[in-house]
């Protein structure tokens, strides 16, 4: 079966539909000029479809040249970051900081600061219940404001695993400095902690058995030192805590 052109089966219709509709048949000369401009509309469209076929394959070509690059700048990335990791290790051992859960109390009030934020504690003045907080792997000193509003006065804390637990490692002044809690200040000539342990004989649920009550040397009594300062500056270790 013999196929028409499209342009030539679009001028039939419109005729048939003039036709149709009570107009009066075009000329042959008419009709011969309206298929010419149909033709090169025609000319026109395929050009135009033949362009965006080429835009399209040289498009698809750019994305599978940049999917190739940014391949192998993963890959590069990945073995450096491989080979930094080894020789960190081959240099300086591996340290995995574990999540840890501190637990402290304060007789009377407490204010505990890490790393130099204060964190908000929810029993901030009941000394025999104690507060639990994140503790981040990253914490490098643990400072607490310590009041004491009455004769005794103390304050107690630990990790579970005993990484953090108050002793004479931790440091105590009743003098306030300005910047006292923040990781870069200065406390080497802060005297160690005093252990007040000797006026409390119930345990603090939650905290480490061998965990001390600690305050400075003045911690009982009329005169004992209201308000203290103290600080532990946590070291890490090269292998895992």
């Amino acid at each position: 079966m013999k196929k028409f052109k499209p342009t030539v089966c679009l001028l039939v219709l419109c005729f048939l539909f003039g036709v149709a509709q009570g107009a009066s048949a075009p000329s042959l000369k008419e009709f011969n000029k309206l298929a010419e401009k149909l033709t090169g509309l025609t000319k026109k469209f395929t050009d135009l479809a033949d362009k965006l076929k080429l835009l399209k394959s040289s498009f698809d070509r750019y994305v599978q040249q940049n999917d190739k690059n940014i391949f192998e700048i993963r890959k590069s990335t990945k073995k450096e970051i491989t080979e930094m990791q080894n020789a960190l290790k081959k240099c300086c051992g591996t340290y995995k900081p574990k999540e840890r859960v501190l637990t402290i109390s304060t007789d009377d009030e407490c204010y505990l600061f890490l790393d130099g934020e204060e964190i908000t504690l929810t029993h901030l003045a009941d000394w025999d219940v104690p507060d639990t907080v994140l503790l981040p792997k990253e914490t490098t000193v643990i400072a607490v404001k310590g009041v004491n509003l009455y004769a005794d006065a103390g304050i107690i804390a630990s990790t579970d695993d005993g990484y953090v637990i108050t002793n004479s490692s931790w440091k105590c002044t009743n003098k306030k400095s300005l910047g006292w809690e923040g990781l870069d200040f200065d406390d080497s000539k802060w005297p160690p902690a005093s252990y007040s342990e000797n006026s409390f004989e119930k345990p603090i649920e939650g905290i480490r058995r061998d965990a001390h009550w600690i305050w400075t040397d003045s911690f009982s009594g009329k005169l004992s030192d209201k308000t203290v300062y103290c600080r532990l500056t946590l070291k890490k270790s090269k292998k895992s805590d």
